[in-house]
């Protein structure tokens, strides 16, 4: 699916925003906490599997909304985090990204907590110190979910990127999560040996980051069987080529109770 390959540029002071809504936390450390998700329209990827569309690739629901608006309704959710998701919050102009480092500064002078949900492509310098915690999925593909397609550029990882991240917040401001897709029933190998291989890459931790593996939520056959594969296809890593490396399998928590239903 093709798309605009920079960003739409919003107003001056604007952010664009998809929606933005109290939930759950879905997935990674903050599992099960309630927060306030900001959804950032536009990204720079093209994940076949993506759960966002309507945000990523074609922005159809993208407002201009003002920061002031959003920081309002997260004080009044009653919530202790808030999420900026997408779409991909690092993939803004710079007066969006001045925009939204002044919203983030703000939430957390207010006590509430910041994390972004990112690809982990780029570190706008604009972001660098307003973060509570980076959750941050690489992403690649063989292509469109065929074993025999080629690897697809337009969905790919930056290992410079990841290094600096890891670097800059490791181990308690960051996260890994590694969405691990399906093929013949099973855990498609091949993702979980660029996830290996991308980890033993990073650059020498004393202390090592949580590592999230979570299962393609859109693949055939039965959710918890599928927890269950990767959880039989984890274990073994963790004894051998990751060793000492915080490795967990988990859920999207959302699709548990909620399935594909929205804004929630």
């Amino acid at each position: 699916m093709k798309g605009p390959r920079r960003p739409i540029l919003p107003q001056p002071g604007a952010l664009r925003v998809t929606e933005h809504y109290l939930c759950l936390e879905g997935e990674g450390s903050t599992l099960g906490a309630a927060t306030y998700l900001v959804r950032l329209s536009g990204c720079d990827l093209r994940c076949w599997w993506c759960d966002s569309k309507f945000s990523s690739f074609r922005e159809d629901e993208a407002r201009e909304l003002d920061p002031a608006a959003l920081e309002a309704a997260a004080l009044a959710s009653g919530a202790a985090w808030v999420s900026f998701t997408g779409g991909e919050p690092t993939w803004r102009g710079q007066a969006e990204l001045k925009a939204l480092a002044g919203l983030m500064r703000r939430l957390r002078r207010r006590g509430l907590k910041v994390k972004v949900e990112s690809n982990g492509r780029r570190l706008p310098a604009l972001l660098a110190a307003c973060v509570d915690l980076w959750s941050v999925a690489p992403k690649w593909s063989w292509g469109s979910g065929q074993a025999t397609s080629p690897r697809s550029q337009a969905m790919d990882y930056d290992p410079a990127s990841l290094a600096a991240l890891a670097r800059a917040y490791a181990p308690d401001r960051l996260q890994l999560k590694f969405v691990i897709t399906w093929r013949q029933g099973r855990p498609e190998p091949r993702d979980l040996a660029t996830a290996a291989g991308l980890l033993r890459g990073l650059p020498p931790l004393r202390r090592r980051p949580p590592v999230f593996f979570i299962p393609e939520a859109y693949a055939a056959g039965d959710y918890l069987q599928r927890l269950r594969d990767l959880e039989a296809a984890v274990l073994p890593l963790g004894q051998s080529t990751l060793r000492g490396w915080d490795l967990r399998v988990q859920p999207q928590w959302h699709r548990v109770l909620h399935g594909d239903a929205r804004g929630r």
